[in-house]
């Protein structure tokens, strides 16, 4: 059995920074530099600053170590399972290595078979003693959502939220809504009444896609054009998840996006609610808006 030492620990120094922080910011960093902790679980509402500390706590480690997101390490996961003949081990020594410290951004559930690797993988890594510290939108009590399969991730749930110290990151300020630069993701925009060009809504989201596609949908592309864009409520469920998705793979990897809609991202989302459309709408805000006005003149 591999031997966890002090090296771990990280310095408050870690997160020293310009801008001033939030109490819940604060007391996160507390749990974090302690040299007695066994793994952190951040969540809160969108914008509170949880990645911003996971990549300062990163940064810091001195032991080996991965950081990870939600989609691409999925997508990875799955495709190394496969090639692996479904060894759950052999995929994790692929994929992991001899890390002591695994960051995982933007964990959230909501695929149950997803759902059933995920349980697996959280027994396997447990039983390598990695220090796990994860954000997410959700409480550990939250995952999952759907109510006809929350009830078979709920040992996982259990797991975690034995494990790991559950810390809410919930201060009361979006700090994406103080962003002094724009590039990335940001660097786009959300028309309405814009013109035609690119790819629809329809194409992207209508039929069945997987995260895998999408990912592998922008190695192809620099920037994208979404046109088309609906209200979500008039959207049917599984085109607003593969939406939301999509938004999280596009942001993650920094593509300028560009959205043509008959709706302002005021009357977007109107009629839906969650947690993911919290984080879709919060992300979507970064984009400078414009509303084409020829109509009104014609």
């Amino acid at each position: 059995m591999r031997t966890r030492t002090l090296r771990r620990e990280v310095p408050r120094s870690a997160f020293d920074t310009d801008f001033r922080l939030d109490d819940a910011q604060v007391a996160a960093i507390e749990v974090l530099t302690r040299s007695d902790r066994k793994g952190v679980y951040l969540w809160g509402p969108v914008g509170r600053g949880k990645t911003w500390i996971l990549d300062r706590y990163f940064d810091a480690v001195t032991t080996p170590k991965k950081r990870v997101h939600f989609h691409s390490f999925f997508r990875d996961l799955h495709a190394s399972y496969f090639r692996n003949h479904f060894s759950l081990e052999r995929t994790l020594d692929e994929l992991l290595g001899d890390i002591e410290v695994l960051c995982f951004d933007e964990f959230h559930v909501h695929d149950v078979g997803d759902g059933r690797l995920i349980s697996r993988m959280l027994d396997a890594l447990f039983a390598r003693k990695i220090v796990l510290v994860l954000t997410s939108n959700y409480p550990p009590d939250g995952l999952l959502p759907h109510p006809l399969f929350h009830d078979s991730f709920v040992p996982a749930i259990e797991l975690l939220k034995a494990k790991l110290q559950t810390v809410r990151v919930d201060g009361p300020v979006d700090y994406r809504t103080h962003r002094g630069s724009v590039s990335g993701f940001a660097a786009g925009t959300w028309s309405v009444n814009a013109g035609a060009g690119g790819v629809s809504f329809a194409e992207l989201c209508d039929s069945p896609k997987s995260t895998g596609d999408y990912l592998s949908m922008i190695e192809q592309v620099e920037t994208l054009t979404i046109t088309g864009v609906p209200r979500l409520a008039d959207a049917d469920r599984e085109a607003v998840q593969r939406f939301s998705n999509l938004v999280d793979v596009l942001y993650d990897a920094g593509v300028p996006t560009h959205f043509h809609s008959d709706v302002g991202l005021d009357e977007f989302a109107q009629g839906c609610n969650g947690l993911d459309i919290e984080r879709i709408v919060s992300r979507l805000c970064e984009l400078h808006k414009h509303e084409d006005k020829r109509d009104a003149h014609s």
